[in-house]
């Protein structure tokens, strides 16, 4: 299960590692968190701690976590806060004039 693109959701908070966690370390704060969050319980919490570890042991989906700080597997319009359509393509971008000239 992919976690819930929210606003709130850090699975480094989650996991309480930082973000120069290595694998071991990731794993090792996962374990610990299923130990203090069994799933029956306290299935809330476990669900975010297991979301978390999802997100966090694909070195891939980490990397762009972190440089993005946002789920990668997110639906893009939840991300954007539900975009509509206020904002429209206006015409061409400013530096598409310079590209033209050359």
């Amino acid at each position: 299960m992919n976690p819930q693109p929210t606003v709130d959701f850090n699975p480094y908070a989650v996991l309480t590692v930082d973000t120069e966690a290595d694998d071991e370390r990731i794993r090792a704060a996962y374990l610990a968190k299923l130990k203090q969050f069994p799933p029956d319980r306290c299935p809330a919490e476990f669900e975010q701690v297991r979301d978390a570890y999802e997100l966090l042991r694909d070195r891939r989906r980490r990397a762009l976590y972190t440089l993005f700080s946002v789920n990668p597997e997110a639906p893009l319009q939840s991300l954007m806060g539900g975009m509509d359509n206020q904002r429209r393509f206006a015409g061409p971008a400013p530096w598409m004039a310079v590209l033209k000239r050359r």
